[in-house]
C-alpha cells in the first residue's frame, strides 16, 4: 500500500533513546523479523517512542507506525495496539498478519518493562 511504502521508505520514529528510556523485544532476525520499542515515560505516558526494526516492509511501517502513535499514550490501555486494526490501516496482505504480532510482543515488552521500572520507583 501506499502507507507501508512512505513508511518503509522514510520511517517516521526509527533510531533509539537512550538514558532513562525502557526497552521492549521480540522476534529474531534468525526467524526473519525481530522488532525494538524504546518509549520514554512521563507521569504513565510515553512521552517520546522510537523504534528499529529488521523485517520485511510491512514489519517496519508496522513498527514505524506504532512508535508514533505511542507518543501521548497512556500505558495502562489494554489491548493496543490491535493487530487486525493495524493491518486495516496499513492495507496489509492476510500473510503478513504474522509481523503484527511481532510488533504487538515487542510493545508488551515494553510496557512490562515500564511497569518493572516503575516498581523500582524511577
Amino acid at each position: 500500500s501506499p502507507l507501508v511504502r512512505e513508511r518503509f521508505e522514510r520511517p517516521p520514529n526509527a533510531g533509539r533513546l537512550f538514558g532513562d528510556a525502557v526497552r521492549g523485544v521480540a522476534g529474531e532476525k534468525a526467524n526473519g523479523t525481530r522488532v525494538e520499542f524504546d518509549f520514554r515515560l512521563r507521569d504513565g505516558r510515553v512521552e517520546r517512542a522510537r523504534f528499529r526494526a529488521y523485517g520485511c516492509p510491512h514489519t517496519i511501517a508496522a513498527a514505524s507506525w506504532v512508535a508514533e502513535h505511542a507518543e501521548g499514550r497512556d500505558l495502562s490501555e489494554n489491548g493496543w495496539p490491535d493487530p487486525l486494526e493495524l493491518a486495516q490501516i496499513l492495507a496489509l496482505p492476510e500473510h503478513k498478519l504474522g509481523v503484527l504480532l511481532v510488533v504487538e510482543d515487542a510493545v508488551r515488552d515494553a510496557v512490562g518493562m515500564a511497569g518493572q521500572y516503575a516498581k523500582q520507583g524511577k
